[in-house]
């Protein structure tokens, strides 16, 4: 698995680079063009690294459709599931990657600048939102390589036009699922910003701590389940287009 791992990012180094070297010229030009750290600008900051993130998920998720698609590839000695798991990982790699970007940007203002718009508590909230984000990024990359490796299963012509209504039907199904079942759409996505902003200076100098609602982690179950029959529908297309 790593021999794979290590495979498919040598293969897109050059295209990794690119975005990562794009994002840090942006910054910089903010930090450049700003009269002083506010909450506008890590704002501005944190939807370049969130561009970034979704940019290094696009990578991964166009390496495993190349890859299923080339017959170069499928000669390589390597199961079915190594091959699904393969840019699960990468993604997961990459998006490490931004996290340390992001946390030593955040180190390097905090040196520099008082950081008073930011929560009293933001160790534990920016954690928690951030596992909950990569989730939620994580399994809309699932119903995406769900999707289109059922559509590249048929032999038919329009097959993209296939993975994308596939894709479509998937997130509202799912959507309406989770909130007839547990009154929640999207478990991740929606207890990322379930919170409460309660004003007052608490530590750090903070004018503000944000405390987190409680979340139903039945749905959170629901999700996993979900990820593991999709992974399951993946691994036996992918070892049928391997055995042909």
């Amino acid at each position: 698995m790593l021999k794979l791992l290590k495979y498919d990012l040598k293969r897109r180094k050059e295209r990794i680079l690119v975005f990562i070297v794009i994002a840090l010229l942006a910054q910089a030009g903010l930090w450049i063009s700003s009269a002083k750290i506010d909450a506008d600008l890590a704002s501005l900051n944190l939807v370049i690294y969130s561009i970034l993130a979704i940019a290094m998920i696009f990578i991964a998720v166009t390496g495993y459709f190349r890859n299923l698609k080339s017959y170069q590839r499928r000669l390589l000695p390597v199961t079915a599931l190594q091959t699904v798991l393969s840019p699960m990982l990468l993604a997961l790699l990459l998006i490490g990657v931004v996290i340390l970007l992001g946390l030593a940007h955040l180190g390097i203002y905090r040196l520099l600048y008082t950081m008073d718009f930011l929560p009293g508590n933001l160790l534990p909230v920016g954690f928690r939102a951030l596992l909950q984000s990569v989730w939620s990024a994580g399994f809309l990359m699932m119903m995406v390589m769900f999707s289109f490796t059922v559509a590249l299963s048929l032999r038919i012509k329009g097959r993209i036009w296939i993975g994308i209504a596939l894709l479509v039907t998937l997130e509202n199904v799912f959507g309406y699922l989770e909130k007839f079942l547990f009154d929640i759409y999207f478990s991740g996505l929606d207890n990322a910003f379930n919170f409460k902003i309660y004003p007052g200076r608490f530590q750090s100098g903070s004018d503000f701590t944000i405390q987190y609602l409680p979340f139903n982690q039945e749905a959170l179950l629901f999700e996993v389940a979900v990820v593991c029959l999709m992974i399951y529908g993946m691994v036996v297309l992918v070892r049928r287009r391997i055995e042909v």
